[in-house]
């Protein structure tokens, strides 16, 4: 019994092999053709494979035959015919090494199969046949595929299609759709292309084509593949995203046949039917077939050089060890793979801290926005969870919150409680074509695992704003009201819902307030108490966008005053500007919602980058990182407000070994020196300046790398110097040295800093001042120095604290889905 048979052309692929003396292009002959590659690709991995085909009786047809035969392939269905030669194809490879084709199949040899050719008990005891489009162009190919395809759907057989669309042997691109369109009816599993996809749905957005292929031919697997960037898939009403594989590519001929071998034998080899496959399953056979199919791009030609099962998991392993590279964060959040940016639907629920971000789970780079997915049960150890919500009719998955609807005041918990996210929808306009952005509902009954986009989804919309977006919504106790607080581009907008569906407008604030130098973006609205006095006062958070002319680029400011359900006061006058944090990489911070009133803090968690460079970090597969969560609380200094922040007492836990010292003396040409085996640090400094000019803190690599966080006693100025940080040629905007205003308190200020892999935060005098920057040293950071340029500074106590790494569980379903209702 055969594992697959694949049915369709074999032909001669003669690939370019550089220039002759006299600069003439030539070709080295390497046999080819779809099906064929498949076979060759499942017979390299142990299957069980078989090709049915027709060859010229000439030189070429032979060569064919016998290398098949060669490599495992049964060719009893591999007949001769001396009525044309056998097909050649000439590929033509770009800079990139992508193809494209001259045919010489006028006709070719594998147009003359027959029916009569077809072994048909070969084919009912099969448990795969595979085809695709390439074999129906001409009769009596084309009958002779269909009956094939009938008679295996007849037996049982499970059917794999690949259109495989190659235009230049078609007679009309309308031909070639409708001979496509009969394949997808009898078809268990599809593979297409992205293109392919667009050409047959008339839609360029992936999960949408999928969908309506899914729906319209009831086909079990669709996989899209991607190129380098994976592929995504559909089973089940599941769907998700298999990241690819980085590698320098030669040659792509046959890597989609490749990928489609390796999902074959992998779905064989499991024995379970379609329907019956897990999440962790589908993802780990993609993630097989995606190293395959990179492997193949490695190499010259197709058919003989398939990989073995060896090789592909040697890749995957490589990739394990790699994935977390170079400045793969040790204890800040990080995404799984693919993109990142801000934190978004922040709810502390039956036990579990949920994290949501802004996801491009197939680029590095901003993108079509999803709902990426974690949770943790202290805000420091972290578990990837599928993604929770998916691009759908209403647009892209901008920012929102989550809430926990107690009461069931939206009515869609059945006499229960449960998760209630509010999000922006965005799309455009289908008359004019501008940027459209409204408010919509989804809502999850177990926890936040699966999630159902509401029915009457947008439930805000208002036609007149452009920039309308990043609901952040709260429970008001002294109103009984839902409130809403939105951002429209230069202010703030305020509504109100007794049922979290239905909102009504009710006031504005900061038109001509505070910062504009962006637009206005991720609100938060929150109330804190100041100090021990039983007082208390609003905050407004608001992130403004960058602006070419600011150098400082994307950051955070805040305002304090009251809230009174409807509207808020400014206690400050409008010019007054306090922001958030000083350093370079804090934007879209945003609070945990329904944290237990005994814990009583105020939790906020930034994205840690800036969006002057935030596409052009140099971390590869993966980009972006959040701060550290940080409890927030008002203290009144000078008969003024401020907020202060500081990490969470949970991140204690990450200490393994400390060194302290105690009123150490550190002079000009003198420093203290500590070499430091880790580069996870945190760092207590309580430092008295009283004769000094600056005092450097600086942490330096093995290489040339160096952060230096300083005081000027002179100018009250803290700051951080990552000039010399390391990789920092990839914007102008990055090489900087930048602080804030910090005045000392009896000549003393106390630091706290955090050094991971890829960052380092500063809290000054207990979190009155921070700084949070991004560096990419050449090497771990390994030595702390503490100088003085003149004068001397005592160190009354300094702590370096060495920190575990956390591991974020490897959830290989951490790009799936199966829940959403779009």
């Amino acid at each position: 019994m055969l594992d697959v048979i694949a049915i369709g052309e074999v032909l001669i692929d003669f690939t370019p092999a550089g220039r002759s003396a006299r600069g003439n292009e030539q070709f080295e002959c390497n046999p080819g053709g779809a099906p064929a590659n498949v076979a060759a690709a499942l017979s390299r991995l142990g299957a069980r494979s078989a090709l049915i085909s027709k060859v010229g009786a000439d030189q070429f047809g032979s060569l064919l035959h016998d290398t098949l035969l060669g490599i495992g392939v049964d060719v009893s269905g591999v007949t001769y015919t001396d009525e044309a030669s056998t097909t050649l194809a000439f590929v033509h490879l770009d800079d990139k090494g992508d193809r494209s084709f001259s045919f010489f199949r006028k006709p070719g040899a594998d147009t003359f199969l027959h029916v009569k050719d077809i072994p048909l008990e070969m084919l009912e005891t099969s448990r795969v046949l595979h085809y695709g489009t390439l074999s129906m162009t001409h009769e009596p190919a084309r009958t002779a595929t269909r009956s094939a395809v009938l008679k295996a759907k007849e037996a049982g057989v499970l059917l794999s299609f690949d259109p495989n669309v190659r235009f230049a042997l078609w007679e009309s691109k309308e031909e070639a759709k409708q001979n496509i369109l009969w394949g997808l009816k009898y078809a268990d599993i599809l593979k297409i292309s992205e293109e392919e996809l667009s050409f047959i749905t008339g839609t360029s957005e992936v999960e949408k084509g999928a969908s309506e292929l899914a729906q319209q031919f009831d086909i079990a697997l669709i996989v899209v593949t991607l190129a380098e960037k994976g592929c995504y898939y559909r089973l089940s009403g599941q769907e998700g995203y298999v990241p690819g594989f980085e590698v320098k590519v030669s040659d792509t001929t046959g890597a989609g046949d490749a990928f489609l071998g390796c999902l074959l034998y992998k779905i064989l080899e499991t024995g379970s039917s379609l329907n019956d496959l897990t999440n962790p399953q589908i993802v780990s056979m993609l993630t097989f077939a995606n190293a395959g199919g990179a492997l193949v791009t490695t190499r010259k030609g197709a058919l003989g050089v398939m990989p073995t099962t060896e090789e592909i998991n040697q890749m995957i392993e490589s990739k394990k060890q790699n994935i977390d590279e170079h400045f793969r964060p040790g204890f800040h959040f990080s995404p799984p793979s693919h993109w990142l940016n801000d934190p978004n639907g922040l709810v502390f629920y039956e036990g579990s801290y949920h994290l949501f971000y802004q996801h491009h789970p197939y680029g590095n780079t901003w993108g079509p926005m999803h709902w990426g997915h974690a949770i943790s049960k202290d805000l420091v150890h972290w578990e990837h969870l599928p993604i929770a919500l998916f691009p759908d009719e209403h647009g892209a998955i901008f920012s929102g919150c989550c809430v926990v609807d107690w009461k069931n005041s939206s009515g869609l918990f059945e006499d229960s409680h449960g998760l209630v996210a509010l999000f922006t929808h965005a799309d455009i306009y289908p008359e004019t074509g501008q940027p459209r952005q409204r408010q919509s509902l989804a809502y999850s009954s177990d926890k936040g695992h699966t999630w159902h986009k509401y029915e009457g989804n947008p439930v805000l919309s208002e036609d007149d704003l452009i920039d309308f977006r990043d609901p952040k919504v709260f429970w008001h106790a002294q109103s009984e009201r839902w409130i809403m607080v939105i951002v429209a581009g230069d202010h703030v907008r305020f509504y109100q819902s007794e049922n979290l569906r239905e909102w009504s407008y009710t006031s504005e604030f900061g038109k001509g307030v505070g910062s504009h130098d962006g637009v206005w973006e991720c609100p938060d609205l929150f109330e804190l108490p100041i100090d021990d006095t039983g007082r208390s006062k609003w905050v407004l958070i608001i992130s403004i966008g960058d602006n070419p002319d600011c150098p400082e680029g994307s950051r955070t400011q805040y305002f304090i005053g009251e809230f009174d359900g409807k509207s808020f006061i400014n206690d400050n006058a409008a010019d007054h500007i306090m922001w958030l944090d000083y350093g370079r990489d804090n934007y879209a911070g945003v609070t945990w919602s329904d944290i237990p009133e005994q814990d009583g803090r105020r939790v906020i968690i930034g994205w840690m980058s800036n969006w002057k460079y935030a596409n052009e970090t140099p971390t590869g597969a993966w980009r972006g990182a959040m701060t550290l969560p940080r409890a927030l609380s008002l203290t009144e200094r000078d008969g003024k407000l401020t907020l202060i922040q500081m990490p969470v007492r949970e991140l204690e836990q990450l200490r393994e070994g400390s060194i302290r010292w105690n009123d150490i003396t550190v002079k000009p040409g003198a420093p203290l020196l500590q070499k430091v085996n880790e580069d996870l640090l945190e760092i207590e400094a309580d430092i008295d300046i009283p004769s000094s000019k600056e005092v450097h803190i600086k942490l330096k690599s093995s290489g040339q790398s160096e952060v230096v966080i300083g005081y000027d006693p002179e100018n009250q100025w803290l700051f951080i110097d990552r000039s010399k940080s390391g990789v920092t040629n990839f914007h102008t905007s990055f090489a900087t040295k930048h602080g804030a205003g910090l005045a000392a308190l009896n000549d003393k200020i106390k630091l706290h800093i955090w050094l991971d892999r890829n960052s380092v935060e500063v809290y000054a005098n207990h979190g009155l001042v921070t700084l949070t920057d991004q560096i990419f040293p050449d090497a771990p950071m390994e030595q702390v120095e503490v100088s003085t340029q003149s004068g001397q500074v005592v160190l009354n106590s300094l702590q370096i604290h060495t920190l575990k790494s956390i591991t974020i569980p490897d959830n290989p379903a951490e790009l799936t889905f199966g829940g959403d209702d779009a």
